[in-house]
């Protein structure tokens, strides 16, 4: 591809996907200056100038004909890795953002009509998280044999086609050939590790011992899982999902949490926003803004846009999903987010993928920085 060869110091390269000419017109006065433009009026179009362009940074209207910006950005996820993906649109479209979280993990979801500073802000940090990104990328799925909580069932492999589209639906082809077969077998083993499977409850720390003192409990190694929920059926349903071969660390609180991660430090954060969500919502945040090696999949038994639009772009949220929990789409998500978090540990350069905005809200973190601090230091590369 031409953009391999091109020097540091060239400007950054941005498509923008908009099937408004008026639109496309406008972006090109904004931007034509400090970045090398392409300009796309549908999908296609943009897929087109992906592979034959190496993007730093592509914005896509979402209600587009033919191909959305969800599916858009979605392709190009798998196209190019590197790419980082920003959804723009004027309607209130709850699938679109829950997509925008799924299927295309977009940087930053921005509604229409919006302010140009707060565009050109947005893709100038966008593009300098690119540029300084661009080697540490991997394909999605290149390492997903580092994390294993047991073969997809058949319910499993169903719902990766159909988040992902038919690139990610041929990927995964051989598995399914060969899941009815080993289904009966699979599902035997899940009842059985549900069984097994071991919930640490809220287990209490001491909170005047030393951080390197409280730290040794746990493996250090980010594989576990905190599920931050008073809902019996969600903790049941991870259970399920996690098949006995994840540790699953059971919290009602927020202390907890925090006194959790410190003592385990498991690398994702399972948060039930469902009740008392405006608090919960600004402590998962501030947790992703503190450590965001965190990685956090939300759940609620309801949709709403401007929630779901503020946990992506002040809590970098991971995936989001919906109550009642399919144990096989929490196993999908589950074992997608522990292979997130250890390229996390393995790349901290991506780290500024997950730049969050701030919150605004009331910090909880002030009160617990030294505990979450040794968090951070052994999560850190020796």
């Amino acid at each position: 591809m031409q953009g391999l060869a091109r020097t540091s110091d060239s400007k950054p390269r941005l498509l923008f996907v908009d099937d408004e000419q008026r639109v496309l017109n406008s972006m090109r006065v904004m931007f034509r200056r400090n970045f090398d433009l392409f300009l796309a009026s549908h999908g296609a179009e943009a897929l087109d100038i992906v592979r034959e362009q190496d993007i730093d940074v592509i914005v896509a209207d979402h209600r587009m004909p033919q191909m959305t910006g969800v599916e858009v950005l979605s392709a190009v996820r798998a196209l190019s890795p590197r790419t980082v993906r920003i959804l723009l649109t004027g309607y209130a479209d709850l699938d679109a953002v829950e997509g925008s979280i799924n299927d295309s993990e977009v940087f930053r979801f921005l509604t229409k009509p919006c302010a140009p500073d707060q565009l050109r802000a947005t893709v100038e940090l966008a593009a300098s998280v690119a540029r300084e990104t661009r080697n540490s990328i991997t394909s999605p799925g290149e390492e997903d044999n580092l994390i294993d909580i047991g073969e997809p069932l058949a319910e499993d492999i169903a719902l990766v086609e159909d988040a992902a589209g038919p690139e990610a639906a041929a990927a995964t082809a051989a598995t399914a050939a060969n899941a009815a077969a080993t289904q009966q077998q699979e599902t035997a083993l899940a009842e059985q590790a549900h069984e097994k499977t071991t919930v640490l409850e809220e287990a209490p720390v001491p909170a005047a011992e030393p951080a390197e003192t409280i730290a040794q409990p746990g493996t250090g190694d980010g594989f576990g899982v905190i599920v931050f929920t008073d809902d019996e059926h969600v903790l049941e349903s991870v259970k399920n999902a996690a098949r006995g071969r994840v540790p699953i660390y059971h919290a009602r609180t927020i202390v907890k949490v925090v006194n959790f991660l410190v003592v385990h430090r498991p690398g994702v954060l399972i948060t039930d926003i469902s009740d008392d969500k405006t608090t919960i919502q600004a402590v998962t945040a501030q947790l992703k803004e503190y450590l965001p090696e965190l990685v956090t999949i939300a759940i609620s038994q309801h949709r709403d846009v401007l929630d779901m639009v503020w946990l992506i772009n002040h809590g970098q949220i991971f995936r989001f999903l919906r109550k009642p929990l399919s144990a096989g789409r929490c196993a999908v998500s589950l074992q997608s987010a522990l292979q997130h978090h250890r390229e996390l540990l393995k790349n901290p350069e991506l780290l500024k993928r997950h730049e969050v905005e701030e919150s605004g809200t009331v910090s909880f973190i002030d009160g617990v920085k030294d505990k979450l601090r040794s968090v951070k230091e052994l999560w850190a590369p020796s």
